[in-house]
């Protein structure tokens, strides 16, 4: 009995290899339309292709600042914000950008919508508008059909691949024209193996990843076997809220604008699969400004449209140059001498002195300050990010906001929070950063 189930086991794996070695079949049959998207396997290598000519994806997450991305050498942009699908379309069509299309779908943690005919009838009619109304826009550039989704591998879960692939079909039926992807965390073996078993007719892989992206070679030489499909990096950015170094109390520590500028740069150039002939390109995040675990952690810009030096060295990335950055520069922001790593507790009411270091012969002539104490979003650290509503700023703390050093008073109330600086230059750019600390009654 134990012999025949192994040679059932070595049976599947086999089938596995022949049906799944090459990734997902590209099943799209463009019409004659000028603006058509495909993707080609020439003498081993995948390329995309737009109007007929190669395209290699260089791009960012996000649906403001379009031109400035144009400006920056990019060619792409992600929107998952249907609500925005139509200003950013137009805007992206006069800066020659092409864009993503991000159609959100509930996970298989969300069983009951796929065994609930009447929600998938009209989650199916929904896709099937929106589809029908950006299918022909020029700056189309592919769909990608639920973001980070786990595929599941269980007895009950056929009823999701049928559901999945039946919109699937619609879209590659009714848009012949641009390829579908969906993106996947990180580098999870398993929803790639499910991918290529049980979803065949998706166009290529798109992969969310963070400070995995170290590791992202090595673990596509892994499943080299089994899998050997295009992909693209859909998200990335040097660290994730989830991979930081955290305080006693779980606050995960974020890094000046500036040292995260020089990881993205590190990033790119060391870690970026660029010589693999299955890669299509990558999409930074977070091209704007966003609320997720701060409201400086993932942003580009500030809340006003000013960016960081990261929008610099994305630029170098993207056109494959060194300039010399107009960018201000930070070493370290502090609490009364002390780091985030030092853990700084302090009792209500108590007062401090928060410093903030340049390096050295960085110019802070006419540099501009804004300080701020925000409470923290306590409830969603090590837990799927689902807020993205910013703190308001506590008010009456600061002695003044507007110098390079501030003194301040800890907050009454019991609990944690985060003193931001926000430094701005003549030039044009911001530099950011922030210290938490806890209040112990």
């Amino acid at each position: 009995m134990i012999h025949f189930k192994f040679i059932l086991l070595g049976v599947t794996l086999s089938l596995m290899v022949l049906s799944c070695k090459n990734g997902p079949l590209n099943k799209t049959q463009p019409s004659q339309s000028k603006y058509a998207v495909t993707i080609k396997k020439e003498n081993g290598v995948y390329r995309l292709y737009k109007n007929g000519l190669p395209f290699f994806v260089k791009g960012a997450a996000g649906y403001d600042h379009i031109s400035e991305l144009a400006a920056s050498g990019a060619n792409t942009l992600t929107i998952w914000n249907i609500d925005k699908f139509d200003s950013t379309l137009n805007e992206a069509a006069k800066d020659n950008i092409s864009v993503i299309l991000g159609i959100d779908l509930p996970g298989w943690d969300f069983e009951e919508v796929y065994t609930d005919q009447k929600l998938m009838d009209e989650l199916y009619i929904k896709i099937t508008k929106i589809v029908a109304r950006y299918k022909s826009h020029p700056a189309v550039l592919a769909w990608c059909l639920g973001n980070e989704l786990i595929m599941p591998i269980n007895p009950h879960s056929s009823i999701y691949y049928k559901n999945y692939n039946k919109i699937l079909k619609m879209i590659h039926t009714d848009d012949p024209n641009h390829p579908v992807t969906t993106a996947i965390i990180n580098f999870q073996k398993q929803s790639i193996l499910n991918i290529q078993w049980k979803i065949r007719d998706l166009d290529f892989i798109s992969i969310n990843t963070y400070n995995k992206l170290k590791e992202i070679k090595e673990e596509l030489t892994k499943v080299s076997l089994l899998w050997r499909g295009p992909y693209m990096i859909s998200e990335w950015s040097p660290n994730g809220g989830w991979e930081s170094e955290t305080t006693v109390w779980e606050a995960p520590i974020e890094n000046t604008s500036t040292k995260k500028a020089e990881q993205f740069n590190i990033f790119y150039k060391n870690y970026m699969p660029v010589n693999d002939p299955r890669f299509l390109g990558s999409i930074a995040f977070y091209w704007g400004n966003r609320q997720e675990y701060t409201h400086t952690w993932y942003s580009i810009f500030d809340e006003a449209g000013i960016p960081t030096e990261i929008k610099e060295v994305l630029s170098d990335c993207w056109k494959d140059t060194v300039t010399k950055h107009e960018s201000v520069k930070l070493e370290y922001m502090m609490i009364d001498g002390f780091g985030a790593r030092n853990n700084n507790l302090v009792s209500p009411g108590s007062k401090h002195l928060a410093t903030l270091l340049f390096p050295a012969g960085q110019s802070t002539d006419s540099l501009k300050y804004n300080w701020e104490i925000l409470k923290e979003d306590w409830s969603y650290w090590g837990r799927t990010w689902n807020n993205f509503k910013r703190q308001t700023p506590e008010m009456g703390l600061l002695s003044d906001s507007n110098k390079q050093n501030t003194n301040f008073i800890a907050p009454l109330k019991e609990g944690p929070y985060r003193i931001f600086i926000t430094v701005y230059n003549t030039k044009g750019y911001c530099a950011t950063a922030n210290t938490p600390f806890y209040v112990v009654q």
